[in-house]
């Protein structure tokens, strides 16, 4: 009958996605930079339409791939903050708080940063600290924290914030700290939410240090203020659980020092269909019968045996009704109750055996309701899975944080194995697609040799060093007539025409004359081709240089085409990463699958544990309620006995 400290964080506005959304919109990304009203990087558009998608994973994602790919530019140190925040509400506190301090750098005091960010940094560092439980560290980043900047950029992370500081200094025994407490206390209204959990975890601070007196005022002005700050603009849920969970905690103050009608005045209070009603009714029938009313023991325990008890510490219920029965003086009502809660225990007891004999991940899974939507198991802003025992015997091994984040582990590892069984399907497509490029290469391939050999290339080469070499014999020859042009040949042939005429002409004055014409011509034409040597020697020269440059760049072209067709290095490289890829894939798949066997085996191992605890706690119930049974048939055999005695 314990006290309970409530959790501390709640699923709220101010919760680390909720302060995302303010920073994505409204904190600037450099301190002299106008606050951006876009998206400037795609890649960060495309992350923030994940975040905004509830996709958490993905955007987590969409943020790793574009700082691999060189950063977002024209946003600052926004993206690692959000990122940062966004690991959180996944459940990444290790891989947040490491982010966080390289944002902030080595010495802590981010310099490259603007306030506002710097500002953010330290307060969600600070919390990843607190939720870790190093309240040192906490306290430190907290208090590095700007207040005034904090309350001026979003009020609600700054009330956060004071709440985080104060429970911090409550988990402090420095006289400073208990100052400094008050001085925080003060900064929050009475009616905020955040102070009203401060206060019932500073009662029951007081429970646990055996300050009873200061912790039933304060439980007491804590009802008080819930009660008459009904217009708050705090979700009304929140705060009516808040308001019976203080309740309960003061009954079960008044139950342990027996003040039986304090409590039931308490307890009365209550709502039927509230979160904690089930402990109520049952405390409540403890003060009952303490008060020396079991008629209103035995009816609160008769509303709580038509409920399901699937929590362990309902299982006493049973066995309590039969108890109150035999206090009532009704021993043959009394005894059959109790040979009722007998069997009840029993069969819970064999149950258990059988879950316990069959227990695996798949009987496991089949007792879970996962909320899920199109992209899968939904999660909460603490990246934990939504899910509801179908077996509620599992609520309080589901209620575990350790259960709760093996749960997690699980499914991110088989999201992972999901990812990387995708990524080797791809592989196999790259494949195909290597081999298809393959093919239509050799095709080309054989097309292209097909057009060289058209082309009669070496024909082509060979025609090229006989004109290179008769060129080379010329020029060494210094044969004039080789370099004549075309006008001078054609010449040269006519002289060579009259020659042979003139030969065969008879010899006489006309023929002389003629043949002496001839030779002034034959003459002129000798000095013609000689005074032009040099001339059309440098022509030829030239056109050979331009066919040697036009036949090199020929054979370079065909040197490159042979080259591509005899060696593909980018289709060597491509399937040479493909195989590295795969290898590390494979690698990683091997890693994933050995931690999903460790998971698997502490997620089955936490359940088996808690299926033990029960069948104890169980077995307790039985050895009593079979005790009682044959007590009760004793008393019940020796009245038998003496026929005076009676039984309603």
């Amino acid at each position: 009958m314990g006290l309970t400290v409530i959790k501390p964080f709640r699923t709220r506005s101010v919760l680390f996605t909720g302060a995302l959304l303010w920073l994505t919109m409204v904190a600037p990304a450099e301190a002299d930079e106008p606050r951006p009203e876009r998206a400037k990087d795609l890649r960060y558009g495309w992350a923030l339409y994940e975040y905004h998608q509830g996709n958490v994973f993905e955007a987590l994602t969409q943020l790793s791939v574009a700082r691999e790919q060189g950063g977002i530019e024209g946003h600052g140190d926004h993206p690692a903050l959000v990122e940062g925040g966004l690991m959180l509400s996944w459940g990444m506190t290790r891989e947040a708080s490491k982010l966080f301090t390289e944002l902030l750098g080595s010495d802590g005091a981010g310099s490259t940063l603007s306030p506002e960010v710097r500002n953010q940094a330290w307060f969600y560092l600070g919390k990843v600290f607190f939720l870790e439980g190093n309240r040192e560290l906490a306290g430190e980043n907290l208090e590095r924290v700007d207040g005034e900047i904090l309350a001026e950029a979003n009020h609600d992370l700054f009330r956060e914030w004071v709440y985080l500081q104060a429970r911090v200094a409550m988990m402090s025994s420095r006289i400073e700290d208990v100052s400094k407490l008050t001085s925080l206390k003060e900064q929050l209204e009475d009616t905020d939410i955040w102070s009203l959990y401060l206060q019932y975890n500073s009662a029951v601070a007081a429970l646990d240090a055996g300050d009873v007196a200061t912790a039933e005022a304060e439980l007491q002005t804590l009802i008080a203020i819930i009660q008459q700050s009904a217009d708050s603009a705090e979700p009304e849920a929140e705060r009516e659980g808040l308001l019976d969970r203080a309740r309960l905690s003061l009954a079960r103050h008044y139950l342990r020092d027996d003040r039986f009608d304090a409590a039931l005045e308490i307890l009365a209070d209550m709502s039927l269909n509230g979160v904690f009603a089930d402990q109520a009714l049952f405390d409540y029938a403890v003060a009952a019968a303490g008060q020396g009313r079991p008629d209103r023991a035995l009816d609160a325990l008769d509303t709580l045996s038509n409920r399901n008890l699937f929590l362990p510490w309902r299982q006493q219920v049973p066995f309590a009704r039969a108890y109150v029965l035999e206090q009532m003086s009704r021993p043959q009502r009394a005894l059959s109750a109790f040979k009722q809660a007998a069997d009840l225990y029993q069969a819970r007891i064999q149950e258990l055996d059988n879950i316990r004999n069959e227990l695996s991940e798949r009987s496991l899974m089949a007792q879970l309701d996962f909320t899920r939507d199109s992209d899968g198991i939904l999660t909460d802003s603490y990246g934990r899975l939504r899910v509801q025992p179908a077996d509620f015997g599992m609520a309080e091994v589901l209620a575990s944080e350790t259960f709760q984040q093996a749960l997690a582990e699980l499914n991110e590892l088989y999201q992972m194995q999901s990812f990387i069984a995708e990524r080797q399907s791809r592989f196999e497509s790259f494949r195909i697609m290597l081999e298809t490029r393959e093919q239509q290469r050799q095709v080309r391939i054989a097309e292209t040799r097909r057009a060289l050999e058209n082309q009669q290339a070496d024909q082509w080469q060979t025609l090229h060093e006989e004109f290179r070499e008769t060129i080379a014999t010329a020029l060494a020859e210094d044969d004039a007539q080789f370099f004549m042009t075309a006008e001078q040949k054609a010449l040269r042939d006519k002289l060579n025409e009259v020659e042979e005429t003139l030969a065969g002409l008879p010899d006489d004055a006309t023929t002389a004359s003629q043949r002496e014409t001839y030779r002034r011509m034959r003459a002129y034409f000798d000095w013609w081709i000689a005074d032009d040597y040099g001339v059309n020697r440098w022509a030829a020269q030239k056109q050979l240089r331009e066919l040697d440059r036009e036949m090199q760049h020929f054979q370079a072209q065909r040197q490159r085409v042979e080259t591509l067709m005899s060696d593909d290095d980018r289709h060597a490289e491509l399937a040479r990463r493909i195989s590295a890829s795969e290898s590390e894939l494979a690698t990683l798949g091997q890693e994933v699958a050995v931690a999903l066997s460790n998971a698997r085996r502490i997620l089955l191992s936490q359940v088996d544990s808690m299926l033990v605890a029960q069948q104890e706690e169980l077995n307790g119930y039985l050895v009593a309620s079979r005790h009682a049974q044959a007590r009760l048939a004793d008393q019940l055999f020796r009245r038998s006995q003496n026929p005076g005695a009676g039984d309603e």
